[in-house]
Protein backbone atom coordinates (compact mmCIF):
# COMPACT_ATOMS: atom_id res chain seq x y z
CA UNK A 1 0.00 0.00 0.00
CA UNK A 2 1.19 3.51 -0.81
CA UNK A 3 1.07 5.63 2.34
CA UNK A 4 0.27 9.35 2.12
CA UNK A 5 2.86 11.14 4.24
CA UNK A 6 0.44 13.84 5.41
CA UNK A 7 -1.94 11.22 6.79
CA UNK A 8 -1.87 10.46 10.52
CA UNK A 9 -3.82 7.25 10.00
CA UNK A 10 -4.86 5.11 7.03
CA UNK A 11 -7.21 2.15 6.98
CA UNK A 12 -7.42 0.06 3.82
CA UNK A 13 -9.97 -2.67 3.01
CA UNK A 14 -10.48 -3.76 6.61
CA UNK A 15 -12.54 -6.93 6.97
CA UNK A 16 -13.61 -8.82 10.08
CA UNK A 17 -16.03 -11.66 10.82
CA UNK A 18 -16.99 -13.38 14.04
CA UNK A 19 -17.99 -16.94 13.16
CA UNK A 20 -20.25 -16.46 10.13
CA UNK A 21 -21.24 -12.87 10.95
CA UNK A 22 -19.51 -10.15 8.92
CA UNK A 23 -18.91 -7.12 11.16
CA UNK A 24 -16.56 -5.12 8.91
CA UNK A 25 -16.63 -5.25 5.12
CA UNK A 26 -13.80 -3.55 3.19
CA UNK A 27 -13.58 -0.41 5.38
CA UNK A 28 -11.29 2.23 3.88
CA UNK A 29 -10.67 5.79 5.08
CA UNK A 30 -7.85 8.07 6.21
CA UNK A 31 -7.21 10.96 8.59
CA UNK A 32 -5.13 13.93 7.52
CA UNK A 33 -3.16 15.84 10.11
CA UNK A 34 -5.25 18.34 12.08
CA UNK A 35 -8.70 17.16 10.97
CA UNK A 36 -11.66 15.94 13.02
CA UNK A 37 -13.12 12.79 11.47
CA UNK A 38 -16.49 11.54 12.70
CA UNK A 39 -17.53 7.89 12.44
CA UNK A 40 -21.31 7.97 12.54
CA UNK A 41 -23.50 4.91 12.86
CA UNK A 42 -26.03 3.07 14.96
CA UNK A 43 -24.96 0.88 17.85
CA UNK A 44 -23.62 -2.36 16.39
CA UNK A 45 -22.72 -0.78 13.04
CA UNK A 46 -19.03 -1.69 13.44
CA UNK A 47 -17.52 1.52 14.81
CA UNK A 48 -16.01 0.01 17.95
CA UNK A 49 -14.61 -2.95 15.99
CA UNK A 50 -12.78 -0.47 13.75
CA UNK A 51 -11.33 1.32 16.76
CA UNK A 52 -10.33 -1.91 18.52
CA UNK A 53 -8.56 -2.96 15.32
CA UNK A 54 -6.58 0.30 15.36
CA UNK A 55 -5.34 -0.54 18.85
CA UNK A 56 -4.60 -4.15 17.86
CA UNK A 57 -7.19 -5.38 20.37
CA UNK A 58 -8.91 -7.21 17.52
CA UNK A 59 -7.06 -8.82 14.62
CA UNK A 60 -8.75 -8.11 11.28
CA UNK A 61 -9.20 -10.97 8.82
CA UNK A 62 -7.96 -8.77 5.99
CA UNK A 63 -6.79 -5.22 5.41
CA UNK A 64 -4.10 -2.81 6.53
CA UNK A 65 -3.86 -0.11 9.17
CA UNK A 66 -1.12 2.52 9.20
CA UNK A 67 -0.38 4.89 12.08
CA UNK A 68 2.13 7.65 11.45
CA UNK A 69 3.23 5.89 8.25
CA UNK A 70 3.97 2.58 10.01
CA UNK A 71 1.91 -0.59 9.70
CA UNK A 72 -0.01 -1.79 12.76
CA UNK A 73 1.21 -3.53 14.82
CA UNK A 74 4.68 -2.09 14.61
CA UNK A 75 5.91 -0.60 17.88
CA UNK A 76 4.77 0.64 21.28
CA UNK A 77 5.95 4.10 20.24
CA UNK A 78 3.07 4.30 17.75
CA UNK A 79 0.57 4.13 20.57
CA UNK A 80 2.43 6.61 22.76
CA UNK A 81 1.49 9.23 20.16
CA UNK A 82 -2.22 8.48 20.70
CA UNK A 83 -4.68 9.50 23.40
CA UNK A 84 -7.98 7.68 23.70
CA UNK A 85 -11.32 7.31 25.42
CA UNK A 86 -13.12 4.04 24.71
CA UNK A 87 -16.70 4.56 25.91
CA UNK A 88 -16.80 5.29 29.68
CA UNK A 89 -13.28 5.81 31.09
CA UNK A 90 -12.34 3.68 34.09
CA UNK A 91 -10.44 5.00 37.11
CA UNK A 92 -9.37 3.72 40.52
CA UNK A 93 -12.23 4.89 42.72
CA UNK A 94 -10.17 4.79 45.94
CA UNK A 95 -7.60 7.23 44.55
CA UNK A 96 -7.74 10.96 43.87
CA UNK A 97 -7.94 12.61 40.47
CA UNK A 98 -4.27 13.54 40.67
CA UNK A 99 -3.18 10.08 41.85
CA UNK A 100 -4.95 8.45 38.90
CA UNK A 101 -3.10 10.69 36.46
CA UNK A 102 0.23 10.09 38.21
CA UNK A 103 -0.35 6.35 37.86
CA UNK A 104 -1.09 6.79 34.15
CA UNK A 105 2.24 8.57 33.74
CA UNK A 106 4.07 5.65 35.34
CA UNK A 107 3.59 3.64 32.15
CA UNK A 108 3.16 6.42 29.56
CA UNK A 109 6.32 8.25 30.64
CA UNK A 110 7.54 9.99 33.79
CA UNK A 111 8.10 13.21 31.84
CA UNK A 112 4.36 13.65 31.36
CA UNK A 113 3.80 14.20 35.10
CA UNK A 114 4.66 17.82 34.42
CA UNK A 115 1.53 18.05 32.26
CA UNK A 116 -0.97 17.09 34.98
CA UNK A 117 -1.85 20.57 36.20
CA UNK A 118 -2.00 21.84 32.62
CA UNK A 119 -4.46 19.22 31.39
CA UNK A 120 -6.60 19.47 34.52
CA UNK A 121 -6.86 23.21 33.92
CA UNK A 122 -7.65 22.55 30.24
CA UNK A 123 -10.59 20.27 31.09
CA UNK A 124 -11.79 22.39 34.02
CA UNK A 125 -10.85 20.01 36.83
CA UNK A 126 -7.83 21.66 38.45
CA UNK A 127 -9.85 22.61 41.54
CA UNK A 128 -10.87 18.98 42.17
CA UNK A 129 -7.51 17.28 41.69
CA UNK A 130 -7.44 16.22 45.36
CA UNK A 131 -10.96 14.75 45.25
CA UNK A 132 -11.58 11.02 45.21
CA UNK A 133 -12.93 9.61 41.94
CA UNK A 134 -16.17 8.46 43.56
CA UNK A 135 -16.95 12.11 44.34
CA UNK A 136 -17.06 13.06 40.65
CA UNK A 137 -20.12 13.26 38.43
CA UNK A 138 -20.27 11.29 35.18
CA UNK A 139 -19.56 14.47 33.21
CA UNK A 140 -16.49 15.18 35.34
CA UNK A 141 -15.25 11.62 34.82
CA UNK A 142 -15.61 12.04 31.06
CA UNK A 143 -13.62 15.28 31.20
CA UNK A 144 -11.02 13.56 33.35
CA UNK A 145 -10.84 10.78 30.76
CA UNK A 146 -10.11 13.42 28.16
CA UNK A 147 -7.47 14.99 30.40
CA UNK A 148 -5.80 11.60 30.86
CA UNK A 149 -5.87 11.08 27.09
CA UNK A 150 -4.09 14.42 26.62
CA UNK A 151 -1.33 13.84 29.18
CA UNK A 152 1.11 12.41 26.64
CA UNK A 153 0.57 15.33 24.21
CA UNK A 154 -0.92 13.02 21.56
CA UNK A 155 -0.80 13.70 17.86
CA UNK A 156 -3.98 11.65 17.44
CA UNK A 157 -6.98 11.55 19.78
CA UNK A 158 -9.38 8.61 19.38
CA UNK A 159 -12.76 8.87 21.10
CA UNK A 160 -15.25 6.00 20.96
CA UNK A 161 -18.78 7.05 22.01
CA UNK A 162 -17.36 9.62 24.48
CA UNK A 163 -20.65 11.39 25.24
CA UNK A 164 -22.73 8.34 26.17
CA UNK A 165 -24.74 9.05 29.30
CA UNK A 166 -23.93 12.76 29.48
CA UNK A 167 -26.68 15.31 30.03
CA UNK A 168 -27.14 18.11 27.45
CA UNK A 169 -24.87 20.51 29.34
CA UNK A 170 -22.17 17.85 29.64
CA UNK A 171 -22.40 17.10 25.91
CA UNK A 172 -21.95 20.79 25.04
CA UNK A 173 -18.97 21.11 27.43
CA UNK A 174 -17.31 18.02 25.98
CA UNK A 175 -17.89 19.12 22.39
CA UNK A 176 -16.38 22.53 23.07
CA UNK A 177 -13.34 20.93 24.72
CA UNK A 178 -12.67 18.76 21.66
CA UNK A 179 -12.96 21.73 19.33
CA UNK A 180 -10.67 23.79 21.55
CA UNK A 181 -8.01 21.06 21.68
CA UNK A 182 -8.16 20.58 17.92
CA UNK A 183 -7.93 24.30 17.17
CA UNK A 184 -5.33 25.14 19.83
CA UNK A 185 -2.91 22.26 19.37
CA UNK A 186 -3.76 20.97 15.88
CA UNK A 187 -4.53 17.55 17.36
CA UNK A 188 -6.04 15.13 14.86
CA UNK A 189 -9.27 13.61 16.20
CA UNK A 190 -11.22 10.45 15.34
CA UNK A 191 -14.58 10.43 17.13
CA UNK A 192 -17.26 7.76 16.84
CA UNK A 193 -20.85 8.22 17.91
CA UNK A 194 -24.41 7.17 17.20
CA UNK A 195 -25.61 10.68 18.11
CA UNK A 196 -26.11 12.22 14.69
CA UNK A 197 -26.38 15.90 15.61
CA UNK A 198 -23.18 15.91 17.65
CA UNK A 199 -21.06 14.32 14.93
CA UNK A 200 -22.26 16.87 12.38
CA UNK A 201 -21.45 19.73 14.75
CA UNK A 202 -17.88 18.68 15.46
CA UNK A 203 -16.45 16.82 12.46
CA UNK A 204 -14.75 18.18 9.34
CA UNK A 205 -15.43 14.90 7.53
CA UNK A 206 -18.04 12.28 8.35
CA UNK A 207 -17.91 8.58 7.55
CA UNK A 208 -21.30 6.90 7.83
CA UNK A 209 -21.08 3.25 8.89
CA UNK A 210 -23.97 0.82 8.52
CA UNK A 211 -23.92 -2.97 8.93
CA UNK A 212 -20.14 -3.07 8.79
CA UNK A 213 -19.81 -0.95 5.64
CA UNK A 214 -18.61 2.60 5.18
CA UNK A 215 -21.52 3.65 2.98
CA UNK A 216 -20.70 7.36 2.61
CA UNK A 217 -17.90 9.79 3.33
CA UNK A 218 -18.82 13.47 3.14
CA UNK A 219 -17.30 16.78 4.25
CA UNK A 220 -19.11 19.23 6.51
CA UNK A 221 -18.73 21.87 3.80
CA UNK A 222 -20.50 19.67 1.25
CA UNK A 223 -23.33 18.97 3.70
CA UNK A 224 -23.80 22.67 4.38
CA UNK A 225 -23.86 23.44 0.66
CA UNK A 226 -26.51 20.77 0.02
CA UNK A 227 -28.83 22.45 2.56
CA UNK A 228 -30.52 19.13 3.27
CA UNK A 229 -32.25 18.00 6.42
CA UNK A 230 -29.37 16.14 8.04
CA UNK A 231 -31.49 13.45 9.67
CA UNK A 232 -33.39 12.68 6.47
CA UNK A 233 -30.12 12.59 4.52
CA UNK A 234 -28.55 10.17 6.99
CA UNK A 235 -31.57 7.86 7.04
CA UNK A 236 -31.77 7.83 3.23
CA UNK A 237 -28.11 6.78 3.02
CA UNK A 238 -28.53 4.03 5.60
CA UNK A 239 -31.65 2.73 3.87
CA UNK A 240 -29.90 2.73 0.51
CA UNK A 241 -26.84 1.04 2.02
CA UNK A 242 -28.93 -1.78 3.42
CA UNK A 243 -29.94 -2.73 -0.11
CA UNK A 244 -26.50 -2.62 -1.74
Amino acid sequence: MNVELDNVMEIKKLKKSFDSQIVLESITFSLQKGMIYGLLGANGAGKTTIIKSIFNLITPDEGEIYLFNEAVPQSVDQYKKIGSIIETPVFYENMTVEENLLLHCDYMGEQFKNNIDKVLTEVGLFDVKKKMIDQLSLGMKQRLGLGRALLNEPELLILDEPINGLDPEGIIDFRNLILKINQTYGTTVLISSHILAEVFKIADTIGIVSQGKLIKEVSKKALEEMELDIEEYYLSLVKAGEHV
